[in-house]
């Protein structure tokens, strides 16, 4: 993340250790990529955070979601010092009726301090196919849309293990990807449809893209020999519902909006998303070029021209950060 004094913030989680979870951290760097400072630190004091689960700067701070400690660290984004923490608990949205029930699950931070919290629901009548609710919130937690957005989550199943593990979305049925822009905009897409809508700062809709773009053909082997998925729990889950397997993979997998608001979409290359094919589309949905970069080389920023990855020494597995310099040129 590139903050507004062209600082770049790299969200590192250390996995040296035989720790769970591994320590995370908030290193500040120069546009030299030399050492500025650190935001805070790991452990349980004032400022301190142990696994994050969201990272944000704007409104003249930075915003560090910790999901051990449950609460969200305030800090100035001038000189990184650490000014207030606030505990999930303790946000007004819990008892809002909408949400009141429901298990909190993710926070998107805005540019402008608010914050999007996320909210899982089952569907009425499905014991699988779950739904989030997308509630505004000032960074105390007190709501600032009464009316949430809903959108699919997606298919869910439970290992059968002993004791039994925790619920597992199976992403080739296809969620909800989600991207913010600068300017507070929300853009989402479910991910088996090259179709994306804006809703504005408010909420309300605004408009869609769309391409017929077909995803590649589906291979439950293909998700199940190299990931966590157990093709026996899969088939169960499926024996037991009235969902069938797809015929295609998704076709898309990530969504970016950039400073000059032109959207990026990840199109899966191949069945196991090693690779993508990022669409560059303007604001209007025109296709403005296409990028070809495996899934890995993770793109975290796309800021004054420059696009931020985070990628891996394939000789000594050690992380960096190339920044790279984008030119649309005509062909």
């Amino acid at each position: 993340m590139v903050n507004d004094n062209d600082h770049l913030i790299i969200w590192d989680v250390n996995t040296e250790g035989s720790s769970f979870p591994p320590p995370n951290r908030l290193n500040v760097f120069n546009q030299d990529g030399t050492f500025h400072t650190q935001i805070g630190g790991n452990g349980r004091g004032p400022g301190e955070f142990i696994m994050l689960m969201a990272m944000n700067t704007g409104n003249g701070n930075v915003y560090a979601l910790d999901h051990t400690n449950q609460r969200l660290n305030v800090y100035n984004a001038d000189d990184y010092s650490f000014e207030r923490s606030t505990l999930i608990e303790q946000w007004n949205v819990h008892s809002h009726e909408e949400v009141e029930e429901l298990g909190f699950g993710r926070l998107d931070i805005r540019n402008d301090g608010n914050h999007l919290t996320a909210f899982f629901d089952r569907v009425p009548n499905s014991d699988r196919q779950r739904i989030f609710k997308l509630m505004l919130i000032d960074t105390d937690g007190n709501v600032l849309n009464p009316e949430p957005l809903e959108f699919p989550a997606g298919f869910t199943i439970r290992p059968q293990t002993t004791p039994p593990g925790p619920s597992l979305t199976l992403l080739f049925m296809g969620h909800t990807i989600t991207a913010l822009s600068r300017d507070m905009a929300l853009y989402s897409a479910w991910t088996r449809d090259f179709l994306i809508k804006k809703h504005d700062a408010n909420g309300v809709y605004q408009s869609a893209i769309y391409y017929p773009v077909t995803g590649l053909p589906f291979d439950l082997r293909d998700h199940t020999e190299s990931s966590r998925y157990n093709i026996r729990d899969i088939r169960n889950a499926f024996e037991n519902s009235d969902e069938e397997l797809p015929e295609t993979n998704v076709v898309l997998d990530d969504l970016i909006v950039d400073d000059e608001n032109r959207i990026w979409a990840a199109v899966p290359m191949d069945p196991l998303r090693e690779n993508y094919e990022w669409w560059i589309l303007a604001p209007s949905g025109e296709l403005l070029a296409k990028l070809q970069r495996p899934r890995n080389k993770t793109i975290f920023d796309i800021k004054d021209g420059y696009l931020y990855a985070k990628e891996i020494d394939e000789e000594t597995d050690s992380e960096y950060v190339v920044k790279y310099q984008v030119e649309l040129t005509e062909r």
